[in-house]
């Protein structure tokens, strides 16, 4: 058995990753401010130079979309917002608080969505991404999409945490 050196008071991303928690309590009086949510949307899928992004893809196919649910948020009114990370920016949706929808179409349908400020969407094309490698099994395509996905979830976790927010996947 080889002992390593301690891993007390990390800082940098050891910190953020010691830091970074799931919660289902959140402060709905605290409505988010726009540039945190910028912050959170980039981390998720954001450009870092055309057409590479934040998070690894296979094959750099990017099928994952992320989708703004506005509920309290400076400067954006109640939606959905797809968000563009080319331009960096939000493309508007269905307008209104969509939070209690998404709540019920969760497999615990918990009242908790509905106190978040915004919800970030992780979506996909599965289909398409299992067309993006007809040379691979079948079912490729679709655990590259599962992949990609936690990677774009660990992003938003680590941001999170670095903002002092809750998150729960």
């Amino acid at each position: 058995m080889i002992s390593l050196p301690g891993i007390e008071n990390q800082q940098g991303l050891a910190g953020l990753l010691s830091s970074r928690r799931s919660t289902k309590d959140f402060d709905a009086t605290r409505p988010l401010e726009l540039e945190a949510v910028s912050r959170m949307l980039w981390a998720a899928a954001g450009s870092t130079s055309p057409p590479h992004r934040v998070s690894p893809s296979a094959r750099g196919a990017y099928p994952i979309v992320v989708t703004l649910v506005s509920g309290e948020v400076n400067g954006v009114e109640p939606g959905c917002y797809r968000y563009d990370p080319l331009d960096h920016a939000l493309a508007p949706g269905p307008a209104g608080d969509h939070r209690g929808a998404v709540a019920a179409g969760t497999l615990d349908a918990s009242d908790w969505l509905t106190a978040c400020p915004a919800l970030v969407l992780i979506t996909a094309d599965l289909e398409a991404a299992r067309r993006r490698f007809p040379e691979q099994p079948a079912d490729h395509g679709e655990r590259f999409v599962w992949m990609e996905a936690g990677h774009v979830a660990q992003n938003v976790y680590l941001l999170a945490a670095e903002l002092g927010f809750g998150t729960c996947l």
